[in-house]
């Protein structure tokens, strides 16, 4: 139990371009573009209750046995002259005492002396030597057994974000030409087919293959329970599973560097990483264990110094007594065990909600959060568009289709969006040739004429004039023949949460939501208006945000959070306090550089992660003053000679036992 105590892109008008291989140059700014429970037969097959009834026992055997000897003991006390029954406590007394005395010995050894294990086997070997035979017993029997129910709340914390998370497949169904054949998950080579049926998990990130839409179950990843529909195409998380129907599949990743594998060596790794407050913690128990030590030391020898220049007799039994009540009384293990059992707690519980905290000293830095700073494209808004208005000199649909005849080919969510609008409308285009990407936009040969879409500055570059605007949506422009044929405007979609994200946030107390974002002043600013954010920065470089949300941190007195895609936001996510990737569990560079993971795109998630910090201060808190009020009333009971070392022992581990189910209980949602 107490044995805890031992993202860079340039900023042009060409912002739209090269990565995609058609490059629009839409629109003279960037977009920041970026980034973009059903059952499992593969589960852990439960226990049965004869199963876990004998693996009960043998972790609590020792305990049992002590047990056993000390109501033994209880009983025949009455019975069997005191030179005999002695004996059974003994016996209880090696069965648990043996482990931690060898603890102890190993500690020393470490140069690490005054610790718990010291103040257990002193007091033990104190109560046995006046003849507290069933109290000395009782102090080694709760306490291996409050350690050990530590270990175990542990390991269930463990379990329970193992069975969110779900267990990987240890086989996977490879597709050999037209056989099947199952291969272990860690040996599949990059681009292997494989083939998973319903209800069994993806064993590595892949590509869904086929001609349709299939719905997944993928709340081990992102703790929701909605299905999600993939297209073909689009990659799949390892660890999501399968609705209704078997897919095909194309591994992208090798089984290492899976995202479901990701994550359990992340939670891992957090489970490892120290708080400020256990930290300080580890620091107190330094000098705490000698102190109380000596204070018990003294509880004896100052009334024997006192008695001896009165001249009166000295009681050894009645003030022996009493400082091993202190010495037993005064053992941090409700400290030591309920405050990192808090943070524990609090990862799985954040885990299963599809918050990836990287340790729990960042639970504590999102406590403090008074400023948040977001990205646009990707993180308040989707990052895809649609087409708000069309401008034509003669029709519509002769604007969408010249477009849609360049963008054929194109990857670009501009270029999408336009597609997308064509084959909703049913708008027919006509096939061009020889297209190609020019700067700022594209070209090609429809129906024998020459034709251009792209940005203002494309047009300007082609002497074409172009009707002025002032509307912050992105616009295509569109010549053909060398005449301007019209406008295409769209917008990139605001996340449909964003806004009650951003309500919540302020009714935390966070005092400033501010957007810093590539993209021109007029788009950003009516993001911010319709989420209801604070302020805005727009036209930022990567090192802009950097030296923005340093100048916060300077100015402020709370802790600043950055939201971003972590690609090209790594720079302003270093620079924050608590730095968070949305939504971008397959890029290695969110991994790295981010502190929070919030797996999925909900907004929603970010005031929770707040709530949940903040709780477990709370649960800290509560168990702290509990644990020390209670200690503190029994030392001062037992110093007067009124608390007995029974009493003593409920203040230590009794304490320690309640600490550790309270927690349990108020962490477990």
């Amino acid at each position: 139990m107490c044995k805890h105590c031992h993202k860079s892109h340039n900023h042009s008008e060409d912002a739209h371009g090269h990565s995609h291989g058609h490059n629009h140059g839409h629109h003279d700014h960037d977009h920041d573009h970026g980034h973009n429970h059903g059952h499992s037969h593969n589960h852990e097959h439960e226990h049965s209750h004869e199963d876990n009834g004998g693996l009960l026992a043998a972790t609590y055997f020792r305990e049992i046995i002590t047990g056993i000897f000390l109501i033994a003991g209880l009983i025949l006390s009455h019975y069997i002259p005191s030179g005999l029954w002695w004996i059974f406590y003994l016996i209880g007394l090696l069965s648990v005492g043996l482990p931690i005395v060898t603890e102890m010995f190993e500690s020393w050894k470490e140069g690490s002396v005054m610790n718990e294990f010291t103040l257990m086997v002193a007091a033990a070997v104190g109560a046995f030597a006046i003849g507290e035979f069933p109290e000395g017993v009782a102090v080694l029997l709760f306490y291996s057994f409050g350690e050990k129910m530590e270990d175990t709340a542990s390991e269930d914390v463990k379990r329970r974000i193992k069975s969110l998370l779900g267990r990987l497949p240890d086989m996977a169904r490879l597709k050999d030409g037209e056989n099947l054949r199952m291969v272990k998950p860690a040996e599949l080579p990059t681009g292997s087919i494989l083939v998973v049926n319903p209800g069994e998990r993806i064993p590595i990130d892949s590509i869904l293959l086929g001609s349709r839409e299939v719905d997944f179950d993928t709340s081990a990843i992102t703790g929701e329970s909605v299905p999600r529909s993939f297209k073909p195409g689009e990659e799949l998380s390892s660890g999501i599973i399968p609705v209704n129907q078997s897919v095909e599949v194309k591994t992208v990743r090798a089984f290492s560097e899976s995202s479901m594998t990701r994550i359990m060596k992340m939670i891992e790794e957090a489970q490892e990483s120290k708080s400020p407050t256990e930290n300080m913690l580890r620091r107190i128990t330094r000098w705490y264990t000698p102190l109380v030590f000596a204070s018990a030391v003294l509880l004896l020898f100052i009334p024997w110094i006192v008695s001896a220049f009165q001249g009166s007799d000295f009681e050894w039994m009645k003030w022996l007594r009493r400082s091993l009540v202190f010495l037993v009384c005064s053992c941090p293990c409700a400290l030591v065990v309920s405050i990192p059992l808090s943070y524990f707690a609090s990862l799985g519980n954040a885990s299963r909600r599809g918050l990836l905290f990287k340790g729990s000293k960042y639970v504590d830095a999102m406590r403090d959060v008074t400023t948040v700073m977001f990205d646009k494209t990707g993180t308040l808004t989707t990052g895809k568009f649609h087409v708000s208005a069309i401008s034509g000199a003669n029709n519509e649909k002769e604007v969408i289709s010249i477009a849609a005849a360049l963008d054929k080919e194109s990857s670009h969510p501009l270029a999408l969006a336009i597609i997308e609008y064509a084959a909703s409308n049913k708008i027919k285009f006509p096939d061009a040739d020889d297209v190609k990407t020019v700067s700022h936009g594209m070209f090609g040969i429809v129906d024998g004429k020459e034709c251009y879409v792209g940005s203002r500055t494309l047009m300007r570059n082609h002497n074409i004039e172009v009707p002025a605007t002032n509307s912050d949506a992105s616009e295509i422009c569109v010549v053909c023949g060398g005449k301007y044929v019209g406008s295409i405007w769209l917008l990139d979609t605001v996340k449909p949460e964003a806004r009650e994200a951003i309500r919540q946030l302020h009714s935390l107390g966070v005092a400033t939501v501010k957007i810093l974002s590539g993209d021109h002043e007029e788009a950003v600013k009516r993001v911010m208006e319709e989420i209801g954010a604070d302020s805005f920065a727009a036209s930022m470089l990567p090192e802009d945000k950097q030296r923005i949300i340093n100048e916060a941190r300077e100015k402020g007195k709370g802790k600043v959070a950055f939201v971003g895609d972590g690609i090209n936001d790594a720079p302003a996510i270093a620079a924050s306090d608590v730095g968070v990737a949305m939504g971008t569990l397959g890029t290695d560079i969110a991994m790295e550089s981010s502190d929070v993971v919030i797996a999925g795109d909900s907004l929603e998630k970010l005031p929770e992660a707040i709530r949940l910090a903040r709780k477990v201060r709370r649960v800290v808190i509560e168990n702290v003053s509990f644990a020390l009020g209670i200690k503190a009333l029994v030392m001062i009971l037992g110093a007067f000679g009124i608390a007995s070392l029974w009493a003593a022992v409920f203040a230590d581990t009794g304490v320690t036992l309640i600490t550790i189910i309270w927690t349990l209980l108020r962490l477990r949602k």
